[in-house]
């Protein structure tokens, strides 16, 4: 049985999180689907719709939002302008009705959209099991490494974001911690299959934006228009005449990507290695882009 509560403030919702069984309930888009198939069965629902962590505000010469904020406000907030890739991304997740509701906390560290993973009737190894059946069975759309889960990482913000050179504002009861982006994720292991760094009772509450990248772009592949997951998607920013580029769909986890080699550590698999020429013509496009 799920008992559900609504605290009125962080550290209300923080001593809730540390219960057994205790999940977190924002935009509740892929919490949801994963209660609906099975995959998740929370024996408390902490929703955080009261506890102010939703908004996007001046910080210092950047800009914190926070992790409650919609991806629609994400898309059409006018600080946020200077953030092109960010905008783009957070514009292109999912449907309108969805990025309504779907918040950035949660686009960070939502589940794989892996069918294995998700599907009642596998016990795969991300879920616990002993095997990836997308190794052994359909993989088209799966990532380019090598290891135990070939899964690939779906959030359309997430690359994104560590272009524009993000942080991450991770609270817990006994105190707070920041961190690059990319750090909020982890390959899953033998040990520890989680896909994200954060511990029993933490709490993603901010991302941090610093001053704007000079330019920045985010492109991504999908199988329609509207609702889709990406596929590959590569984001890539422009600070005076560096560049940085990141990209999901391709690995575990967003990963930071060499613009000289962007197929280095990606292998691919038989059914997934055409995306290897799709990043590699998205990583080319993208810094085009940015050159002229």
């Amino acid at each position: 049985m799920t008992t559900y509560a609504r605290p009125g403030s962080v550290d209300e919702a923080l001593e809730l999180l540390l219960e057994d069984g205790a999940a977190v309930l924002a935009g509740g888009t892929d919490l949801a689907g994963q209660i609906d198939r099975g995959i998740s069965a929370p024996g408390l629902l902490v929703d955080l719709q009261d506890t102010g962590l939703g908004g996007i505000a001046p910080d210092g010469k950047g800009l914190r939002v926070g992790a409650a904020t919609t991806l629609a406000d994400v898309a059409e907030h006018t600080l946020l302008a200077p953030y092109a890739a960010v905008t783009t991304a957070a514009r292109l997740a999912a449907s309108q009705l969805l990025r309504n509701q779907g918040t950035v906390g949660g686009n960070l560290c939502q589940h794989t959209r892996c069918w294995y993973y998700r599907g009642e009737e596998w016990n795969c190894w991300l879920g616990g099991g002993d095997t990836c059946f997308a190794q052994i069975g359909d993989h088209r759309k799966h990532n380019l490494e090598e290891g135990d889960c070939i899964s690939a990482h779906p959030s359309d913000l997430a690359p994104a974001l560590a272009v524009c050179g993000a942080t991450v504002v991770v609270r817990a009861l006994h105190g707070e911690r920041e961190i690059p982006l990319l750090d909020l994720f982890r390959r899953p292991t033998a040990d520890n299959r989680s896909l994200v760094t954060l511990e029993r009772g933490e709490l993603v509450v901010a991302v941090r934006l610093p001053a704007p990248p000079d330019a920045s772009l985010y492109l991504r592949t999908g199988e329609r228009q509207a609702f889709s997951f990406p596929l590959v998607s590569v984001a890539a920013a422009r600070h005076g005449t560096a560049l940085t580029v990141a990209a999901a769909g391709v690995a575990n986890i967003p990963r930071a990507i060499d613009p000289a080699d962007p197929l280095a550590g990606l292998p691919g698999h038989p059914q997934s290695a055409w995306k290897r020429q799709v990043l590699e013509t998205l990583v080319e496009r993208a810094l085009v882009t940015l050159r002229t």
